[in-house]
């Protein structure tokens, strides 16, 4: 993997406190029982008439309000998640460079494991649910994948060497 297309290593603390609020905002949303716990609405000039349409808008006055708090905040946790996911670490080299290779290639099979377990059985509007998670998904299990490669394998390496001896 080259690493001229990692983000530099200051990001990645970016990236955590945006995937931590993103997150913290969302399962305290699912807790209270809505997708996302406040609304953020835009109202912009709308010359059309309201019918009945896939995205059926609001309309009033004249102007389209459109709530974008749940797009806002999966915009958040995706962004972060990628900063975390492929920013640079202090020490950049080969080993780095192999654990980070397969841990997203692990985590994409993992994934898709999931996804065909999903599709098999869940079915209806709990479907969609599924689906709308599996946008986080492969990040974060490549995130978590990527992470226990690259400091508990080492210990647990070194205490199966020291065990042997």
């Amino acid at each position: 993997m080259k690493t001229k297309y990692l983000l530099p290593h200051g990001y990645q603390l970016l990236g955590w406190v945006a995937t931590c609020i993103g997150l913290t905002i969302l399962f305290w949303g699912l807790f209270a029982g809505e997708a996302v716990p406040f609304k953020l609405e835009i109202s912009f000039p709308w010359p059309f008439s309201a019918g009945k349409g896939f995205l059926d808008p609001q309309v009033l006055d004249g102007n389209i309000v459109l709530d974008v708090a749940d797009e806002l905040l999966c915009v958040l946790i995706i962004a972060g998640l990628f900063i975390v996911a492929f920013s640079r670490q202090k020490v950049e080299d080969e080993r780095i460079a192999q654990i980070r290779l397969e841990a997203l290639q692990w985590g994409i099979y993992a994934n898709y494991f999931m996804l065909v377990l999903c599709i098999l059985l869940v079915y209806g509007g709990s479907f969609l649910l599924v689906l709308s998670y599996n946008m986080f998904t492969p990040l974060l299990i490549f995130i978590a994948r990527f992470y226990w490669l690259l400091y508990a394998e080492p210990a647990l390496q070194a205490k199966r060497e020291k065990s042997l001896l």
